[in-house]
């Protein structure tokens, strides 16, 4: 991983950089979503770093909630790990059942059920975008509160990024108004993505996984 000189000459590295000097101004503005994104109702940015900087990256992320409050926004920190967690209890199932799907069924079908869960298309399920969408604090103005969402790789291998972001931005299938276009989320919101850059426009999420070109929001790399 590249790394610049800091202010006192010590290394720091590239994406710590980016952190401070590129995404952190944008979130800082009093408009927090108008240099969020290329897309003026879609105020998602994409933040990328390596996955093995996670631990690093999760204490970088708590002094930036700092910074980010004391200059008047409110954050909220979602963890997908924990979103994870609650799709596949709401679907009712455990991961003790996962778990012992695992050894007698094979980890591919127990994937190919955790997909159609955070998909929405087992019964019973509630898709992880709607999840989301439920999870964010819409009693807090769209300029000054923002929404992380971290701990992304715990997807890996269920659920790719493009497909969650895409689904934030379009409508809420519930509402009783099917006229009501409006996103599901309008709040500023960040993902903090493991991976790297593929190409000029293509990601690779956990470094593993074939390159996304779908993504739409600014990405911060």
């Amino acid at each position: 991983m590249s790394q610049s000189l800091g202010p006192r000459g010590v290394g720091i590295k590239e994406w710590k950089r980016c952190l401070q000097q590129q995404l952190e101004p944008v979130l800082t503005a009093a408009d927090s979503a108008a240099g969020l994104s290329t897309y003026t109702d879609m105020p998602f940015g994409i933040f990328l770093y390596p996955p093995e900087d996670e631990w690093e990256l999760r204490g970088e992320l708590g002094d930036l909630v700092i910074r980010l409050e004391n200059a008047g926004k409110t954050v909220q920190r979602l963890s997908m790990a924990v979103l994870l967690d609650q799709a596949i209890e709401a679907a009712g199932l455990s991961m003790e059942e996962i778990a012992q799907g695992e050894a007698d069924l094979g980890i591919a079908i127990v994937r190919d059920t955790i997909r159609d869960v955070l998909s929405g298309k087992a019964a019973g399920s509630t898709p992880l975008d709607q999840l989301v969408a439920e999870a964010v604090d819409r009693s807090k103005p769209t300029s000054s509160h923002i929404v992380f969402l971290e701990r992304v790789g715990a997807l890996f291998g269920l659920h790719r990024p493009s497909a969650l972001l895409d689904n934030l931005y379009r409508p809420d299938d519930k509402r009783e108004n099917k006229k009501d276009q409006t996103p599901k989320v309008t709040h500023p919101l960040v993902l903090f993505y493991p991976g790297q850059r593929d190409g000029p426009a293509g990601l690779r999420f956990m470094d593993e996984a074939e390159a996304d070109h779908n993504y739409r929001p600014k990405l911060f790399a």
